[in-house]
């Protein structure tokens, strides 16, 4: 893979064998094996390198990038999915993107600042760590910062609290929680109605 300002390559090959044992030798030799699909072209299955994989990955999952399949047109495409398996990528799915026609993705959330409420003691709890957005390639952010900074103990954000980039459409429910500042007691007690939920015997209807 090599980069021009943002414009990113990945050579893939294409995948011919789909035993069991083909699997185990592709991730052996280092590649790993995944699909690029999309409305323009058919499913192909293929594998990459994954050493080229990984500084792609590090890029974001909202880079556009080209991929390059022997024996095809490159299509500009971006990672949909991804499977680990003992912290090494064992699969990847990279779908065909067009300019004209928005996407949805989920987008990884960067907590900015450190919360007021953590200063006098209180503890940040992370409920989500990504967004689920819709919208052309060209405007999707490879992150959403959100600050945090303002945050007291029992303060708490919700996805609708978050300032959406211009141009893209948020999918996540507005009442999902992302994050919360809770004191050590508060904890204690969540943690003590669930063993008491876990530990209470079922009711048994007649």
């Amino acid at each position: 893979m090599n980069a021009q300002g943002k414009t990113y390559q990945l050579k893939a090959e294409r995948r011919t064998d789909f035993t069991r044992s083909s699997l185990r030798e592709l991730r052996q030799k280092g590649r790993i094996p995944g699909v690029v699909y999309g409305a323009d072209i058919e499913s192909t299955a293929l594998h990459v390198d994954s050493r080229d994989f990984v500084k792609l990955a590090h890029v974001g999952r909202t880079e556009v990038f080209q991929l390059q399949v022997e024996g095809m047109k490159p299509v500009q495409a971006l990672i949909k999915d991804v499977v680990k398996q003992d912290g090494s990528y064992a699969h990847v799915d990279f779908q065909q993107v067009s300019a004209n026609h928005p996407i949805r993705i989920h987008v990884p959330i960067e907590y900015i600042g450190t919360p007021a409420g953590v200063k006098k003691g209180g503890i940040l709890q992370t409920q989500e760590t990504s967004l689920e957005i819709e919208g052309l390639p060209a405007h999707l952010p490879s992150v959403i910062q959100v600050d945090i900074s303002h945050l007291g103990i029992g303060g708490k954000m919700l996805v609708e609290d978050v300032q959406i980039p211009e141009h893209i459409h948020l999918l996540s429910h507005k009442n999902e929680l992302l994050v919360s500042i809770v004191t050590q007691r508060g904890i204690e007690e969540v943690e003590d109605e669930e063993s008491e939920a876990a530990a209470a015997p079922a009711s048994v209807e007649a």
